[in-house]
């Protein structure tokens, strides 16, 4: 799998990295949590300041564009992300013990 970054770039108002990468699969589409673990490694970010936005990937290619934002600290993580968004990239543990956002049965 090879990984290429099509745009950087710093947001200063909420204080994180956004992201554009490219990643060339042999496979199927990259799942989230593979897709973190890589771009972890790659921009040796903290595991709970990196967030995986969205995958793309049109029918048939054997590419997929992700957009990820790295936040400075796991404070703006837990202030400017949207809970779906959390709820995609971390485990409802991780939440808990994290970020501190416990939630009730039913909750949607």
């Amino acid at each position: 799998m090879e990984v290429k970054i099509l745009n950087e770039r710093y947001n200063p108002l909420l204080k994180r990295k956004e992201i554009h990468v490219e990643f060339k699969l042999n496979g199927a589409t990259i799942s989230r949590k593979d897709c973190r673990d890589k771009l972890v490694a790659l921009f040796n970010a903290d595991k709970y300041c990196l967030i995986v936005d969205n995958i793309k990937q049109e029918f048939g290619m054997k590419k997929c564009k992700v957009y990820v934002k790295i936040y400075d600290s796991r404070d703006y993580v837990k202030k400017y992300e949207a809970l779906h968004k959390l709820r995609k990239n971390f485990s409802k543990e991780e939440l808990k013990n994290v970020f501190g956002i416990e939630e009730k049965e039913g909750e949607e």
